[in-house]
């Protein structure tokens, strides 16, 4: 079968390239058509690779921008033939649908909640973006083979306007995570890890209220409560406790969380989170680390289990830290344990795969 991947957000993106995999892995052909950064190489994940750009015009149906965007997809689906198209969130699904090749939508976000957050801070004329990705949205689930989705709680919600909805996390996969040979150097000092962008402009208000991190450079640097070591903000300087990696290629950056002791998913409280299933705590407890949560990530403690401790506010994130800056030791003990966790239980391999290849199934 023939299937392609069609996506508005640039590669790389691990959840398209596993699923890609996946589909390889059974003897699948498998494309990408979506916008590209000038000299990134894919081959080991597609066959073939399109251009197609998107634009904020085109995302939005601008018509002569949808227009055009139609006629180089149409051009896109004459060149390869796909069987099946994979239409990964919103604005794909959209053109996906008006064609007549089956498309399964993969919703990474739950668009027409996330437009609710943030129609409350964006200006007036985006509360028109919220109404056409919510309308979008119905359309891409009753239209769809089947939905993909990331978390429980949003398939529940998609089941009463899609019959076929699957559960397909981010987690790692195997194949990667057994490559990872972690650190035998024992620090002296707690260290926690951040994945993320989110610190440097907390400091200019600019996030996203789900993803609420103000306050954490401040309360790492005059707690005391260990240093925070931050991967993946290029604009987040070093200061006293807290340490900038910048960016690393990821496997690089998984071999140098294996160096620390705690994974922090630090976003305040927000009834989004219901919804939210990030993969930065499966990356921790795939390099061994404790995962230490907001206490509303339920699907993330629901699949970490004691692996995962939740906190409410800063309050009692400073008490859990302290406990565990008397006790290095039982955090190192940890590292194997949470690791074979990972392995045996949070990996695409085992508990992805099989629901993505059951969403394909509905095209035979």
């Amino acid at each position: 079968m023939n299937i392609l991947h069609l996506s508005n957000n640039r590669l790389p993106d691990q959840r398209i390239e596993r699923a890609s995999q996946t589909g390889k892995k059974v003897g699948h052909v498998i494309s990408f058509a979506g916008p590209l950064n000038e000299g990134c190489i894919f081959n080991h994940s597609f066959d073939k690779v399109f251009n197609l750009e998107f634009s904020k015009y085109s995302n939005v149906k601008i018509p002569s921008h949808w227009r055009i965007l139609k006629k180089r997809y149409k051009k896109i689906l004459a060149d390869f033939q796909p069987d099946l198209i994979h239409a990964h969130n919103i604005v794909a699904a959209k053109l996906a649908s008006e064609f007549q090749v089956p498309f399964v939508y993969d919703d990474h976000e739950y668009w027409s909640k996330r437009c609710q957050v943030l129609s409350s801070v964006w200006k007036p004329n985006k509360l028109f973006v919220k109404w056409l990705w919510t309308g979008w949205e119905e359309d891409a689930l009753r239209g769809s083979l089947a939905t993909i989705t990331v978390s429980d709680k949003i398939a529940e919600e998609h089941r009463e306007k899609c019959e076929k909805v699957y559960v397909v996390p981010n987690f790692p996969s195997y194949s990667e995570s057994e490559r990872l040979i972690s650190s035998v150097k024992r620090l002296d000092r707690l260290s926690t890890v951040y994945i993320g962008s989110d610190l440097s402009k907390s400091l200019t208000r600019k996030n996203p209220p789900y993803r609420n991190v103000e306050g954490y450079i401040d309360f790492f640097n005059q707690k005391y409560v260990g240093d925070l070591t931050v991967f993946g903000d290029i604009n987040l300087i070093s200061l006293n406790n807290v340490k900038s990696m910048g960016f690393l290629p990821h496997q690089q950056m998984m071999a140098e969380l294996t160096k620390h002791h705690i994974g922090l998913l630090p976003w305040k409280k927000h009834w989004y989170h219901k919804y939210s299933n990030p993969n930065k705590p499966y990356e921790y407890a795939h390099a061994g680390l404790l995962v230490i949560a907001v206490s509303d990530f339920v699907n993330v403690k629901n699949n970490l289990k004691e692996h995962c401790i939740l906190y409410d506010d800063l309050n009692d994130l400073e008490q859990i830290l302290s406990y565990y800056m008397d006790d290095l030791d039982l955090l190192y003990d940890l590292k194997d344990k949470i690791r074979k966790f990972a392995l045996e239980n949070l990996t695409w391999e085992k508990k992805c795969e099989p629901n993505l290849l059951r969403a394909y199934d509905h095209v035979i």
